[in-house]
């Protein structure tokens, strides 16, 4: 992929996520500056249709992104290393990190980005959840199915956290649709992470729509 799609497929994510709506060349025109014409950005996003990376919901439509676009978008968000620094939200001590991570941490996920928090020391047998109201008024709901599979991952995540747990090393790690360890819908994505406080590896999630603010997140969480 050549850095001017790259940057094009960039924009397409980063318009849909901010709007919910289909992109158009038309669009990416007005908001981007790419040195080119949307003549030449609508070959782009067929190019990038055809690749995998964007879908078009009906004939004649935007673009919108599919798994492997949002893929993509988080992965240069992780390499490019933005959001690193800033003052830690975990405390050294287990006793205070569950007053802060109710009034910080998840508090902060939840009411800022719409999205369901979830902390965890399996070791304690200690799981803090919040914000579950926020993901349900954040999500793009198409049918009565979507809304039964994403209460069903509600009610089935504890017994999912340390399989899933066994996947995060300290790093912020992103999971997309289908593919997370946390959720089955199709219609979410996870944002996870572990770091050691107080002796003990606390797991830390966040689930939200597909269209969340990823580079909002990373950085809340690479400040963990």
């Amino acid at each position: 992929m050549t850095p001017r799609t790259a940057q094009i497929l960039e924009a397409a994510i980063e318009s849909y996520i901010n709007s919910g709506e289909p992109v158009s060349s038309g669009r990416l025109y007005d908001d981007y500056d790419f040195g080119i014409k949307p003549a030449m950005i609508r070959l782009e996003l067929d190019a990038l249709e055809e690749a995998g990376y964007l879908g078009q919901p009906y004939h004649s439509a935007g673009r919108v992104p599919t798994d492997a676009g949002y893929e993509f978008f988080v992965k240069q968000i992780l390499e490019d290393g933005e959001g690193n620094g800033g003052d830690p939200i975990l405390h050294p001590s287990f006793s205070i990190l569950q007053e802060k991570i109710r009034d910080s941490f998840l508090e902060n996920l939840s009411s800022e980005l719409g999205l369901l928090g979830i902390a965890a020391d399996l070791a304690r047998d200690t799981i803090i959840k919040t914000g579950l109201e926020e993901l349900i008024s954040n999500l793009d709901w198409q049918n009565h199915d979507e809304i039964c599979s994403v209460i069903r991952d509600f009610e089935e995540v504890d017994g999912r956290l340390p399989q899933a747990a066994k996947k995060l090393d300290g790093f912020p790690k992103v999971f997309i649709g289908r593919k997370s360890p946390v959720t089955k819908s199709e219609n979410l994505a996870v944002v996870g992470e572990r770091r050691a406080v107080d002796g003990h590896d606390i797991f830390v999630f966040a689930i939200g729509p597909k269209r969340m603010d990823y580079r909002k997140a990373i950085r809340i969480f690479r400040n963990l």
